[in-house]
């Protein structure tokens, strides 16, 4: 994920190598926008919402009351697509779900590409 976020002009970490409780696998940045994510690889083509860990949940939450921009799940299917999940929309879908199908991955999430050129990450 690092190199695909490079290649599209963003300054890129990956934190996944401190598995000592690290709330995201990477951070990006781009025109003063930083950016954390998770990258799941979604068996099944399912996301159980209970993936997102209770120290992701309040860090995310965090990023985003300290002025942060948006946190995101990276979610990867079977097909090899990305979708970028705001994290705010899997906290407001947890209300009423446990578990996104592939359908519902693709009704409330952009494909990375869309997501990149639509600059939602803004």
């Amino acid at each position: 994920m690092c190199t695909l976020f490079s290649e599209h002009g963003f300054w890129a970490h990956n934190m996944a190598q401190n598995h000592a409780g690290q709330p995201a696998d990477i951070i990006v940045c781009k025109d003063n926008f930083p950016i954390i994510i998770d990258c799941k690889v979604c068996e099944n083509d399912t996301f159980p919402i209970s993936r997102i860990e209770p120290n992701q949940e309040s860090a995310m939450s965090l990023w985003g009351m300290c002025g942060n921009s948006k946190a995101y799940f990276a979610l990867k299917l079977s097909d090899g697509i990305i979708y970028m999940a705001d994290f705010s929309v899997l906290m407001l879908l947890s209300k009423t779900k446990k578990s996104l199908n592939k359908s519902e991955i693709e009704l409330f999430f952009p494909i990375f590409n869309e997501w990149m050129e639509g600059e939602e990450w803004k």
